[in-house]
């Protein structure tokens, strides 16, 4: 019987087969990132302004309904705090363009949230450009989110900038830069 990765994967080409006009769906193109994946979150120190980076590694699995995706991330915070765990289960809705997803990490409530997602760019299932938009909180006020995810064949960047409302600039504050182990 084959893996959940492979028939995700399959689900992957023939969707991006089937749509060449309008191009692949972000459900299509995320499931294609099952496996295994490691590298680095870097964030902002906000007392320094430097970048920190600490190690994280992600395994990524896609349902076969070609809507669900689940990410379990693992992120080693040094001696002290120990490896951190936090899962994302995501819902595509290719309808509406959105995705709602709950996310779950050990001695924080349930965050839960729908973004706007759309394809910036699309040249294959493995060279593409995904944004994901919405409206939150950063730090104690009101601002938008943006998270840009590039796939560079076996690489993959996240990164998340904010605007605050009032302001026009998109700020920096996180990156995760991911490089594929296993399928």
């Amino acid at each position: 019987m084959p893996s959940a990765a492979l028939v995700a994967v399959a689900l992957l080409f023939a969707q991006v087969d089937a749509m060449p006009a309008a191009g692949p769906a972000p459900a299509a193109l995320t499931a294609g990132l099952a496996g295994r994946w490691q590298g680095t979150l870097g964030y902002r120190d906000y007392q320094s302004n430097r970048l920190e980076e600490i190690p994280m590694r992600t395994r990524i699995e896609a349902l076969p309904d070609g809507a669900t995706v689940i990410r379990v991330s693992t992120f080693d915070d040094g001696p002290r705090v120990g490896d951190v765990f936090i899962t994302t289960t995501s819902l595509f809705d290719s309808k509406n363009g959105q995705v709602t997803s709950a996310t779950l990490r050990r001695g924080r409530p349930v965050e839960t949230g729908a973004e706007q997602v759309r394809v910036a760019t699309a040249t294959d299932a493995t060279h593409w450009t995904l944004v994901f938009e919405r409206d939150g909180i950063d730090g104690d006020g009101p601002a938008r989110l943006r998270t840009t995810e590039v796939r560079d064949g076996d690489v993959l960047t996240a990164t998340k900038e904010v605007m605050p409302k009032g302001t026009a600039t998109w700020q920096f504050r996180n990156r995760s830069l991911l490089t594929r182990i296993s399928d």
